[in-house]
């Protein structure tokens, strides 16, 4: 769950919170592991793309 602001890098410059991060980690259906595994697959994204959001709204790490 990406909100308005930040930098304009391929996918409209939004920005995830800290609440949306956990509310993702929480609802997410999956096992501990996968859900680790999102979160650095997903925060990877957003560092390589100097991006606020890595386009998988949902998922933890995003």
């Amino acid at each position: 769950m990406c909100e308005g602001g930040g930098h304009h890098h391929g996918n409209g410059g939004r920005r995830g919170s800290p609440r949306a991060f956990f509310a993702n980690w929480r609802t997410y259906d999956a096992p501990f592991h996968v859900k680790l595994y999102l979160v650095v697959r997903n925060n990877w994204i957003k560092f390589r793309t100097f991006s606020d959001c890595c386009g998988n709204d949902g998922q933890p790490g995003c």
